[in-house]
């Protein structure tokens, strides 16, 4: 056999919407474009550091709900079946954006995060009755406390020559909660926390949302729109 014969036949990757492909899939709650503007600017000046952290982009930020993960597409139009009635239940509300922080802990911290403030409960509420819904399906849903935030990045498995990972959680805290002078040696100058502006996040609806993943990281396909009562209304 020649050494051109030898060779392997190159593959096509998978077609995502073959018959029988699963699709990926979590609810989220749409960010505002303000909001969006905001990511965008927090993770260029966070990325500047240059820690061994994956940026969300801007454009695909979400307020993740339920992470769905792997599910056969019929399976799928159950769920726009029954998400209308399970969303409609609540009314419209009003979140803000707030400060940073990290998961778990920042002698640990794994995922970097943009807060949120208000009447929180309400979207904990909304989140706690669609997992009933999800349940009623029989989709698995993660047990545990939940903590509505906008995910910032993620910090990679391995460090770099530049910035092992081992420096990490001194950083991050020194740029989430700042430090004073004198703190890395005597006259060195204050680092200051990074505060965030605040913007308006209006709850108005929930989606449904297909993650594509590839080599240029994940694209986002919604593929369902539900709706909270407005507000005044029943509900």
């Amino acid at each position: 056999m020649s050494p051109r014969s030898a060779r392997p036949a190159k593959t096509r990757p998978p077609d995502p919407d073959a018959p029988g492909t699963a699709w990926r899939l979590f609810l989220a709650v749409p960010l505002p474009p303000p909001v969006r503007e905001l990511v965008g600017v927090l993770t260029e000046e966070l990325a500047a550091e240059r820690w061994p952290v994956r940026w969300v982009a801007a454009g695909g930020a979400h307020l993740t709900l339920h992470f769905l993960g792997e599910t056969a597409p019929e399976r799928a139009e159950l769920l726009r079946l029954a998400l209308p009635p399970a969303v409609a239940r609540h009314q419209e509300f009003d979140l803000r954006t707030a400060g940073l922080g990290v998961f778990p802990n920042l002698r640990r911290p794994r995922v970097l995060w943009l807060g949120l403030h208000g009447p929180a409960h309400r979207l904990e509420s909304l989140q706690r009755d669609l997992g009933e819904s999800l349940k009623g399906l029989a989709f698995p849903v993660e047990e545990g406390p939940f903590h509505p935030h906008v995910t910032l990045g993620r910090v990679r498995n391995a460090g770099t020559p530049a910035f092992p990972l081992r420096d990490l959680p001194e950083a991050i805290r020194r740029r989430l909660v700042g430090a004073t002078a004198g703190t890395d040696g005597a006259g060195d100058a204050p680092v200051p926390p990074i505060v965030p502006p605040s913007r308006p996040l209006p709850v108005r609806e929930v989606e449904l949302v297909r993650s594509h993943l590839g080599p240029g990281g994940a694209r986002y396909e919604t593929i369902g729109r539900y709706p909270l009562a407005a507000a005044g209304g029943a509900g």
